[in-house]
């Protein structure tokens, strides 16, 4: 194992804690965190769904590639199309500041947090902290962590997670940014015009 597998495993254990550890958290004060697909119908509510398999077989590759064990997937899907080291290390960088973001999204979320669209009860609008900086820490977060990722791997399985994240978050993003418009109104609208969707 060398340094960017050990940094890949203790960057999803990092990931992982603080996911499941602010879920916790929050569901114990009674907030239902999880609301994917929730009030949702056709592919929406489906690709919502679909997520965390994909989440959780994206989170398995990691450690397959990461520990050198059995692959399951067929071959060509791991073979690296580059190994750069100044990539990989553009890689490391980017789910640290990433990681950094995602804690200090969560913070600034307070009990606002949901994982999907919470159409009943969403909670304050948050515009304060990491969300001064963008609207979608979070989301932010996520896409960095998936193209550094294929970065530090370079295997086509990682470029199309890659792909299909980036453009999966742009899509729900689009999908939130509607209904915080209806449900927030000019709230909402001061903020967008005063702070940018990504950075």
């Amino acid at each position: 194992m060398d340094f960017f597998d050990l940094f890949q495993i203790l960057s999803l254990v990092a990931f992982y804690a603080v996911f499941v550890g602010r879920t916790l958290m929050l569901m114990s004060r009674g907030v239902k965190v999880f609301m994917l697909g929730v009030g949702k119908k056709g592919p929406r509510a489906w690709l919502e769904r679909v997520f965390m398999a994909a989440l959780l077989l994206w989170s398995a590759q990691i450690v397959v590639q990461a520990l050198h064990l059995p692959r399951i997937l067929p071959g060509w899907l791991h073979e690296p199309l580059f190994v750069w080291i100044p990539a990989q290390a553009a890689g490391a960088v980017m789910i640290s500041g990433g990681l950094a973001l995602f804690v200090a999204a969560l913070v600034s979320f307070g009990r606002s947090w949901r994982v999907g669209i919470d159409i009943g009860s969403p909670g304050a609008l948050v515009t304060g902290g990491a969300f001064s900086l963008s609207r979608n820490p979070i989301f932010l977060f996520m896409d960095a962590m998936f193209i550094s990722t294929f970065l530090i791997n370079g295997s086509p399985f990682f470029l199309a997670a890659a792909a299909i994240t980036v453009t999966g978050v742009h899509w729900q993003i689009l999908q939130e940014e509607r209904f915080l418009q209806g449900y927030y109104g000019k709230a909402y609208a001061d903020y967008r015009a005063a702070v940018r969707r990504y950075i």
